[in-house]
């Protein structure tokens, strides 16, 4: 039986953040901030979305891995509440299973 990896603990998941760029995780934040903001315009929500996948558009992103996981398959609502440092819900892919 596989064994899905784990959410990093906050610790290490801190840790992770403190060698991302400072700017970029803003970048990514502020994306996801904005995909959730009523009356945002078609197009606001397309630069949106561009942006987040520009993020992860090469093989390796150098996000972490759980992050980089939720931009790939558009689950931006865990991948804000990750940022945020907390615990994502199961998804349906089997990966936290």
């Amino acid at each position: 039986m596989k064994t899905a990896p784990r959410a990093c603990p906050a610790f290490i998941t801190s840790a992770i953040f403190s060698l991302m760029d400072p700017a970029r995780i803003q970048r990514i934040i502020t994306a996801l901030e904005g995909l959730t903001r009523p009356g945002l315009p078609k197009e606001g929500v397309l630069d949106c979305i561009r942006m987040l996948d520009g993020e992860v558009a090469a093989v390796n992103s150098g996000l972490p891995g759980d992050l980089d996981h939720y931009l790939r398959r558009r689950s931006y609502e865990k991948a804000l509440v990750y940022l945020q440092g907390g615990k994502p819900g199961e998804g349906t892919c089997g990966r936290g299973a």
